[in-house]
């Protein structure tokens, strides 16, 4: 868990000192590692198994209840839910973070984490590439559960 806990305060620490001298894209590699390592400490502090299966299920129902549209038209430039790519492309914060705890519940778990982290980041570059909404959230729980959909009744069982 340290080494997670000083990712994100270096990622944090170099975001501000980027952005308070107005390089707001080139703080967003900054950003990735602040984000993903909050993705991490997510995962470690709710290592349970069930929930392994429960938060892709929930969110990816908000997500269609919602419209199923993902972050709805581009996101507005300075958007701090967002990561700024060039090309103004942007990530939304909440696809980032899921997505590294998903992959960090897979190594945690013993599931397919090698299969499980490369759908996750075909999905994110998806979700960054496209023109139009995607359901990334939704998509993330499919590349969580999908690969592993066998060795879920394990974790279950667990608790």
């Amino acid at each position: 868990m340290v080494p997670a806990l000083l990712a994100a305060l270096g990622g944090g620490l170099l975001t501000a000192i980027l952005n308070l001298a107005g390089l707001r894209v080139g703080a967003t590699p900054a950003e990735l590692v602040l984000w993903a390592a909050v993705g991490v400490l997510f995962a470690r502090i709710f290592r349970i198994g069930g929930l392994v299966l429960a938060v892709p299920l929930l969110l990816a129902g908000i997500e269609l209840a919602a419209g199923g549209g993902g972050m709805s038209g581009p996101a507005e430039a300075g958007d701090p839910l967002t990561l700024a790519f060039p090309g103004e492309r942007r990530l939304a914060l909440d696809e980032l973070v899921f997505a590294a705890a998903y992959g960090a519940w897979a190594w945690t778990f013993g599931l397919r984490w090698r299969v499980t982290c490369g759908l996750l980041v075909v999905v994110l570059l998806a979700s960054l590439l496209r023109d139009s909404a995607l359901p990334a959230l939704t998509l993330l729980a499919v590349a969580l559960l999908l690969p592993n959909v066998d060795r879920l009744g394990g974790l279950l069982r667990e608790e």
